[in-house]
């Protein structure tokens, strides 16, 4: 039981949303967990509101966009416990502007959040996680990797890259235990995505003629899959990326089911005559 009692987590970007709701899900699973975020007061108003706080979940300031912040926290927690047993890289930002009017500081601040936090939690981690116990990355993608979004050019790049890394990555450190996988979700209900419906630069109406199940997901539906490659239940599974859609990103439907029922119907009938 104290072996148990004593798996680390360690997730980025987890004040709110998808971040915070992996973050409960560990805690569930009777991980330690550490809420790490860019603001620092954010992820402790968060830890307060769990029963746990103070006794396995703590809040922990952390740019990722930082080599000393990462180094600092990574540290902080691996000599303190021992050793890293999963790392959720999930801290992210978005950008929202024609490319033509992207500044190269813009575009060089985002990549670093999502793609450079991702490398450098990965990297700070690595001596706590290469021991004798098998240890999970998952890192957070996007179907925007590998689908074309206007007006989110650095945002798309960023997730790509991340989908390479995590490949890279997961031959790489197989030899010491590390698996690595990463989660690629489709439109998600939260705080940055409400801001986005409210501003009509998402539309909820054009999106669930879109997305297969006809709505978005909530957060917690994002953190089971992460749960699952955190866990021993996927300990065969690494290098791969898992998209958590709802088939936004299969459905190439071209109109009304019925009317292709319909043609489909009389294509059977001509043929059988």
């Amino acid at each position: 039981m104290k072996a148990q009692l004593e798996r680390i987590a360690v997730v980025t970007g987890a004040g709110r949303g998808i971040g915070a709701a992996v973050g409960r899900r560990l805690l569930d699973a009777d991980y330690i967990v550490y809420f790490t975020d860019v603001d620092a007061r954010r992820a402790e108003q968060h830890v307060t509101t769990l029963e746990e706080s103070g006794t396995r979940a703590f809040a922990l300031g952390m740019n990722v966009s930082s080599d000393i912040e990462v180094n600092k926290s990574m540290t902080l927690i691996g000599e303190r416990h021992g050793e890293i047993a999963v790392l959720i890289n999930n801290a992210g930002t978005t950008s929202q502007y024609p490319t033509q009017d992207v500044t190269t500081d813009s575009w060089s601040q985002l990549i670093d959040i999502h793609l450079g936090g991702t490398f450098r939690c990965a990297r700070a981690a690595f001596p706590f996680m290469s021991g004798t116990s098998p240890t999970s990355i998952v890192n957070v993608s996007s179907i925007a990797g590998r689908m074309g979004m206007p007006i989110r050019a650095s945002y798309c790049a960023a997730k790509a890259g991340i989908e390479g890394f995590t490949r890279s990555l997961a031959v790489e450190w197989a030899e010491f235990g590390i698996r690595v996988n990463a989660v690629a979700p489709g439109y998600v209900m939260t705080d940055l995505v409400q801001k986005d419906l409210e501003s009509g630069l998402v539309s909820e109406a054009t999106l669930s003629t879109r997305i297969s199940m006809k709505r978005l997901a909530q957060p917690a539906e994002i953190a089971e899959v992460m749960y699952f490659l955190a866990s021993n239940a996927s300990s065969y599974i690494t290098g791969q990326v898992i998209n958590v859609d709802g088939g936004l990103s299969i459905d190439l439907n071209p109109g009304s089911n019925d009317a292709l029922s319909i043609a489909s119907d009389d294509s059977i009938g001509m043929d059988s005559k």
